[in-house]
């Protein structure tokens, strides 16, 4: 069993480091080994199921990508395309049983990597009615306007050939694993390859992590900047944006990226081994807007209230 986690950097690891030092450090230090209840502390143990916690919003976004991803592979496999009714009733049956799991707190204390446990059960949280409604009203959109986006349009009608659907590979840069996830890649007839990002949230959600992709797709499939497009797929509301990277943004994106890698570095005793600096050296960061939704507001007595 390592002492230490593996080093590696992902846009989340990002945000979360942007947020609050002191949640990075439990997520990504201070949970390492808590899957372990036998070797591992009472401490790690906590920390490691309060980092399992999800969310409605999370759920709804992870049943939706499933979905899209269902679609596609079930397009390019035997040329099925499901009824939107159909996909509806599977979204709902998929958070219902979500809903119902997380009410079974003991069961998901034995196994919460396996287990699902929204965070606004876990904590009792009065939002919990107010969103259900929400994500009620959501379903409806995000299943009937992936139909109806360009990207649909092209691949059933043979303009474009899927070359890679939610598969996850790295990339290396600054001598660092960068991990890569596309929701779909696909080629078009003329040799373009586009990146596809399905979004559930608001518009303008547009993040560097798609000039990574970008990057990658350039290295992995030796294709220049001008043959790639990423393409953001606005589900909630039918709308979409499409880029085309240029040599800067991938220059820019980089260069952030080596930052964000310096700035997490200066945090550890040892970069080689990634051991961590002591826990009080990240520095809490409360708000009332990370706090509210915070995993760990259990254990962190710096929480805004």
């Amino acid at each position: 069993m390592a002492i230490y986690p593996s080093w590696s950097y992902s846009q989340s690891r990002a945000q979360t480091f942007d947020e609050c030092l002191r949640k990075y450090y439990y997520h990504y230090y201070g949970s390492h080994n808590g899957w372990n209840s036998a070797q591992g502390t009472e401490e790690q143990v906590t920390l490691y199921r309060l980092k399992q916690l999800s969310n409605l919003y999370i759920l709804f976004g992870n049943i939706t990508h499933q979905m899209c991803e269902s679609v596609i592979r079930g397009w390019m496999e035997k040329g099925a395309v499901p009824r939107t009714a159909f996909l509806e009733t599977a979204m709902k049956n998929m958070l219902n049983d979500s809903y119902k799991e997380s009410l079974h707190r003991e069961v998901w204390l034995q196994d919460p990597k396996n287990r699902v446990m929204l965070a606004e059960i876990y904590y009792d949280d009065e939002v919990l009615p107010e969103r259900i409604a929400r994500i009620k009203e959501r379903q409806h959109a995000v299943v009937h306007n992936l139909y109806r986006t360009a990207v649909w349009r092209e691949l059933q009608q043979g303009k474009a050939r899927i070359v890679e659907v939610e598969k996850w590979d790295t990339m290396l840069l600054h001598e660092t694993k960068v991990y890569v996830k596309m929701d779909l890649l696909y080629r078009r007839d003329n040799g373009d390859m586009v990146i596809v990002d399905w979004k559930t949230g608001k518009e303008g959600d547009f993040s560097d992590q798609l000039f990574l992709y970008a990057s990658y797709v350039q290295e992995h499939y030796q294709l220049p900047l001008e043959k790639i497009e990423v393409r953001v797929e606005y589900l909630m509301t039918g709308e979409h944006e499409v880029y085309r990277p240029t040599p800067e943004d991938i220059d820019k994106v980089v260069g952030n990226v080596g930052r964000y890698i310096e700035e997490m570095k200066s945090c550890l005793d040892d970069d080689y081994y990634n051991r961590p600096k002591p826990e009080s050296f990240f520095t809490p960061m409360p708000s009332r807007r990370v706090c509210g939704g915070c995993n760990f507001r259990e254990v962190c007595k710096y929480r805004a209230v």
